[in-house]
């Protein structure tokens, strides 16, 4: 299932003993952490080893089980590394999600943190690990305005939008774009987040499937999550619209694909019916489409 885009807000964790501390890990495991931080700052970690598990934690950890800013910097970098050279999504997102179990066990909110947040997002996107992805954009949501001028705001943004039309959140999406400021708005990549929202809910799918076939920098890693889904939406309406037939080449242009043949391969798996052997042209009203 995919986590909730609604923040629950931060948890304040005092230190008033191990007892509280062990309580409040407790609670912060149940959910997955990202919801809360130790405002003392209690806890600096000394473990030097740059590949640690993520940890399910049910008291407050030592010092030695968590890795100081420092380690992480060389940790991160490690990480990189064996994803550029392995591509082993479980062992990478194990250590990525370790080592942002350390900054929040430690309270680190700082640029670097939002260096983790940012590279976790856009390797769990090249998986479409929809639910690893959400929890760093929610993450970096609190981050970004903490850490003016840090990572990339802007981009992140467009992919909040996209998201949004992932999960068909219409109104978070609209209340998002409503907070645009003005510079914001002027932004290429915040453009074109807007611009799929707006054909996606006037179901403009000739200029949503036109638009994902130019998506800038990772929005097509989002895109890919809906596009099939939304392609099938689109041959609903076109079957429905085109009675008694409707040609392939124009599915194949409304519907963004590259040329006929991938067109059909995707045409035989959702069993339309030809109007003749040669499978130039669909009979709309003997093909039936399952959304």
């Amino acid at each position: 299932a995919v986590v909730s885009t609604q923040s629950t807000g931060k948890k304040e964790i005092f230190s008033g003993g191990s007892d509280t501390i062990s309580t409040m890990m407790q609670s912060a495991n149940k959910t997955g952490g990202e919801d809360y931080h130790f405002s003392d700052g209690h806890l600096i970690g000394t473990m030097t080893s740059l590949e640690k598990p993520y940890l399910r934690l049910n008291c407050a950890p030592s010092a030695d089980q968590v890795r100081p800013e420092h380690i992480l910097v060389k940790s991160l970098t490690h990480v990189v590394t064996r994803w550029k050279k392995d591509q082993n999504y479980t062992f990478v997102c194990e250590q990525l999600k370790s080592i942002r179990q350390d900054l929040i066990i430690q309270d680190i909110k700082n640029a670097f943190a939002v260096k983790v947040y940012e590279c976790h997002a856009r390797i769990a996107l090249e998986r479409l690990d929809t639910t690893e992805y959400n929890q760093c954009q929610t993450r970096l949501m609190d981050l970004y305005p903490q850490n003016p001028g840090q990572g990339n705001p802007e981009e992140f943004t467009t992919y909040r939008i996209l998201y949004y039309v992932y999960i068909k959140n219409t109104s978070d999406a609209m209340k998002a774009i409503a907070r645009l400021t003005a510079a914001e708005k002027d932004n290429e990549d915040i453009r074109f987040g807007v611009a799929v929202f707006n054909a996606w809910s006037s179901r403009n799918y000739y200029r949503f499937f036109r638009l994902y076939l130019d998506a800038p920098k990772m929005s097509g890693y989002l895109m890919d999550t809906f596009v099939q889904r939304e392609r099938n939406n689109a041959m609903q309406c076109l079957v429905k619209a085109y009675k008694p037939a409707i040609s392939v080449a124009k599915v194949t242009a409304t519907l963004g694909y590259p040329d006929t043949e991938t067109a059909m391969v995707y045409l035989d798996e959702l069993n339309v019916v030809f109007t003749n052997p040669s499978k130039t042209a669909i009979d709309c009203k003997k093909t039936t489409i399952e959304t």
